[in-house]
């Protein structure tokens, strides 16, 4: 059987940004009497829960920190450390300033971070030496994230996400390409709490996310294919 796919999110190289004017003028053109199916479900709570599962663990001077990649409201990415005992003093620096190195303080030990060529290096004064790859963080929120599939097509991870600066919620779907390369998508809660945000079109069904109840939903929708394409990133 032929299966026909459109990606509502298409990889641009450029800063991709979608908010909620943009989203309510595509439901504009859905059709209005097409009902919306909740196909799936998930608690917030638990998907925030999960989300150290999907870090990495890096130890230096004999202690844990998760790192793991968070994105900002323009879907910037930013690596992101934090105690792995749950407590205060977490960091996140921008992806793309590391490469002019950074410095980070927790509990009386500075350590440096840099980013050189996709790697993330952390020192402390004494010269001791952890690395990360921002290409090992993406396969590991990739692979231990809650994934859903939709129309037996196209498969996501969906994890939750506290943009940086802001500390706006919200939740990244991230998808491996048949290039080997992963696209995201990055949705706050304030975006679809009223209405869906629509990710895919697959054989004439639209399928998307929802909040509600303090849940993730995930829904669907039968459409006519003739619909925008709207923007998503790619990494790297």
């Amino acid at each position: 059987m032929r299966i026909f796919i459109m990606l509502m999110l298409a990889a641009v190289p450029a800063r991709a940004q979608w908010g909620a004017a943009e989203g309510r003028a595509l439901a504009a053109r859905l059709d209005a009497r097409a009902e919306i199916s909740v196909i799936g479900k998930t608690p917030l709570l638990d998907m925030l829960a999960a989300r150290p599962q999907a870090c990495l663990p890096v130890v230096i001077s004999s202690v844990t920190f998760l790192a793991t990649i968070d994105l900002d409201l323009n879907w910037d990415s930013w690596f992101a450390l934090k105690p792995a005992d749950g407590g205060l003093g977490a960091g996140a620096w921008k992806e793309a300033d590391l490469a002019s190195g950074a410095v980070y303080k927790y509990k009386g030990l500075e350590l440096r971070l840099k980013e050189t060529e996709g790697v993330v290096s952390i020192e402390t004064a004494s010269g001791e030496k952890a690395e990360v790859s921002v290409s090992a963080l993406f396969d590991k929120l990739y692979s231990s994230s809650l994934k859903v599939t939709f129309g037996g097509a196209v498969t996501y991870a969906v994890f939750r996400n506290l943009s940086p600066l802001s500390e706006e919620e919200g939740t990244a779907a991230l998808r491996l390409g048949s290039d080997g390369l992963y696209y995201y998508s990055l949705t706050p809660d304030r975006q679809i709490a009223a209405a869906p945000r629509w990710l895919l079109a697959v054989n004439g069904v639209l399928y998307g996310l929802s909040v509600k109840d303090s849940s993730l939903l995930f829904v669907s929708k039968p459409i006519e294919m003739k619909l925008p394409v709207l923007p998503e990133r790619a990494h790297p």
